[in-house]
């Protein structure tokens, strides 16, 4: 028995280096995510002792466990129900009669196909796995307890992205003294086949995405044209209220108009409005995402608030980074993107809608941060 552990724990620490291996060298295996798993089957047992098979015995599987990595998981579950002594003995543990026979274990999985090369949509996955745990075996009032230790291979076949058919196979070594009480280190088998069921309750694994640094040059640039715009405006506001305040010290002003002089005649003018916005204001949206961080929202309820009037006429054009991702994708990502500021205007902020349109573009650019974006202006 003690060669037997031996054996099974040198076998887990070798399939084990082969998967970290050979994953640190693919690191498109590396994922964002684990997975967990519920499993249900039904079979037959058989007991394989003194070199005879028993006649087979209904076998039941239930389990549940978790993939860390494509590779490498874990399961913790029950299997059995009964089984047959293969040897007619003197003791109770004998093929006359079926017996109770349970086994609740705890397995190291190797996903060996996925070792090599991760793929979303394999039809086809071959799992190995060592086993260890406890066995229940009892027949009327005879029961004992005994520590085995196995190994199985399990075949997974796609069926959806949550559901895979199991066929599965296995074997668990026990010693026999527990059963008919001898003194010697025979050893006694329980091989098991079941055919079941196999259900993700995560979301699948996702392969790493490579995040490109903003250029700190064009941000800087774009920055200072801001500052520029908002100084350009601020200029304006100053001129008005100079000139207000110039044409209120004149008589005949009515309270609430605005004058000007102009050919030597004072003459009522029409308000002088600042434009909203010199340059269009852009938000800026993380890769992939159709929703504003924080830190964006912020700055869009300040345009909102500040800049842009409610009967003004605005035009917001969703971006998206022409060098990632698919073209058809990142349509869709910029038309989302529009449609998602134009409803935060009309549902939060009272904006009419009908005064909003919507536009979408992919955007080339030397740096992906520019192109994922969106920008609104007064048109």
């Amino acid at each position: 028995m003690k060669k037997t552990l031996v054996t099974l724990v040198a076998l887990a620490a070798t399939l084990l280096s082969l998967s970290v291996s050979a994953q640190e060298k693919d690191q498109v295996l590396v994922p964002s995510t684990s997975r967990w798993f519920i499993g249900v089957g039904g079979g037959v047992n058989f007991v394989f002792d003194n070199l005879k098979f028993s006649s087979p015995a209904p076998a039941g599987q239930l389990y549940f466990g978790k993939w860390f990595t494509p590779a490498i998981g874990f399961r913790a579950g029950y299997s059995g129900v009964q089984a047959k002594a293969a040897a007619a003995t003197d003791t109770w543990f004998s093929g006359d009669k079926a017996f109770f026979n349970h086994y609740a274990h705890i397995d190291a999985l190797w996903n060996v196909r996925n070792t090599y090369g991760y793929k979303e949509d394999i039809i086809w996955n071959p799992v190995l796995y060592l086993q260890a745990g406890s066995l229940l075996a009892h027949q009327d009032k005879n029961r004992c307890w005994a520590f085995g230790l196995g190994a199985g291979f399990q075949n997974l076949f796609r069926v959806s992205d949550k559901v895979s058919i199991s066929i599965d196979l296995s074997a668990v070594v026990a010693p026999e003294r527990p059963y008919r009480n001898y003194t010697g280190g025979r050893l006694v088998f329980f091989p098991t086949a079941t055919a079941g069921l196999v259900v993700d309750l995560g979301k699948a694994f996702q392969r790493p995405v490579k995040v490109e640094v903003p250029d700190p040059e064009i941000i800087d640039k774009l920055t200072a044209k801001l500052a520029s715009a908002n100084d350009n405006l601020a200029n304006v506001e100053n001129r008005a209220n100079a000139l207000a305040k110039k044409a209120a010290k004149l008589d005949k002003l009515q309270e609430g108009k605005l004058y000007e002089f102009t050919g030597g005649n004072l003459n009522e003018a029409q308000p002088i409005v600042a434009p909203a916005s010199a340059t269009p204001e852009i938000l800026y949206f993380e890769l992939g995402k159709t929703k504003l961080d924080p830190r964006e929202l912020a700055r869009l309820e300040y345009y909102a608030q500040k800049t842009f009037k409610h009967d003004q006429k605005l035009l917001i054009t969703g971006g998206a980074d022409l060098g990632t991702g698919s073209l058809e994708t990142n349509k869709r990502l910029s038309k989302q993107r529009a449609e998602y500021v134009k409803n935060i205007l009309v549902n939060k902020f009272g904006y009419n809608s009908a005064n909003i349109t919507t536009d979408a573009d992919v955007i080339p650019s030397d740096s992906p941060i520019k192109g994922r974006i969106v920008t609104i202006e007064v048109q």
